[in-house]
């Protein structure tokens, strides 16, 4: 396991030479690791598609920036050069109205993949979801399997990491939720009768791993799968997340068809009522894995869900 691999290791400086490229290093997990690794001293690119908007970059630090789509494999060359790690947290998942991951997930992993091997890159992580499976009838886990099996066979030394949900403050989880409870007008729609299982992931402890697969040189070709120690249904999950934001809402279940249907008339051109297309996708199914992976692997202690969940109130 990972673990017995840090500890084969102890003792060893193992924080690996040459410049970190990151994709997706504007989202809620790519900012946090590259103001984690700044603050560690490591030489950090971030690579940022071409956008109308101002990116939402960490501030008060100082990093390389590259601009590049995924889709540019000229660019994506120029903006490899000299980094030996890739961390790969780019997707469409939450871009709107419409999730290209053809594009993006999937041939935008293959023109990375490409540019790679070209610049001489070593090592790649990359975040996949739990239920990843190519034969998927979803999008979203279709082509992170997709992309997972391009990772598998490039020849790069790659950990790719499943996850489940992650969250903490401006999360894609607690944060529609709350979003949601904020805009209903008393009664909340949710799809279904909410009895699918989450096992959350705190966004520090998700980080914590990340830096020691990177400091202690952990790419050896392997696939984990990582979760929170607690399962939830839905429903108990946002009634919790109601409670913790002080407000009153009767939640209504409707079918998931209907659901769908009211985001297809309106092309999802906001997210926040009822639920996103995505959501409705991920909570069709299942998200968990074994309560022990996080020790298993990490030998970390995940933390409770209800102990980091502050940033609720102040909404």
């Amino acid at each position: 396991m990972l673990q017995e691999a840090c500890q084969e290791r102890s003792g060893i400086s193992a924080i690996i030479a040459g410049m970190l490229l990151i994709t997706g290093g504007t989202g809620f997990i790519g900012s946090r690791f590259t103001q984690k690794l700044i603050q560690s001293d490591h030489a950090v690119r971030v690579l940022l598609r071409p956008q109308k908007t101002n990116p939402r970059l960490p501030r008060n630090v100082s990093m390389e920036i590259a601009v590049s789509s995924l889709q540019d494999p000229r660019s994506l060359r120029a903006a490899l050069k000299n980094v030996k790690t890739v961390f790969h947290f780019a997707t469409a998942e939450h871009h709107f109205p419409i999730a290209d991951y053809e594009s993006v997930d999937i041939q935008g992993t293959r023109n990375l993949i490409e540019a790679a091997r070209d610049a001489g890159v070593e090592r790649m992580l990359y975040l996949s979801r739990v239920g990843a499976e190519k034969k998927s009838f979803y999008p979203v886990l279709k082509a992170k399997a997709m992309a997972e099996e391009i990772i598998r066979e490039s020849g790069i030394s790659h950990t790719i990491i499943r996850l489940t949900d992650v969250f903490g403050n401006n999360d894609h989880l607690t944060t529609p939720i709350a979003t949601a409870v904020m805009h209903s007008p008393l009664i909340l729609t949710i799809p279904g009768d909410g009895k699918m299982n989450l096992q959350p992931l705190w966004i520090e402890d998700l980080l914590t791993c990340l830096m020691l697969i990177y400091e202690e040189n952990i790419f050896e070709n392997r696939t984990y799968e990582l979760g929170g120690g607690e399962y939830f249904n839905f429903m108990a999950m946002l009634k919790l997340i109601v409670k913790r934001m002080k407000k009153n809402r009767i939640i209504l279940p409707v079918s998931p068809a209907y659901l769908r249907l009211y985001n297809l008339w309106f092309k999802q051109q906001q997210d926040r009522f009822p639920l996103s297309t995505l959501w409705l996708d991920l909570l069709a199914v299942d998200r968990t894995c074994p309560l022990n992976s996080l020790p298993r692997t990490f030998g970390l202690l995940p933390a409770r869900f209800t102990h980091h969940l502050d940033y609720l109130e102040r909404r």
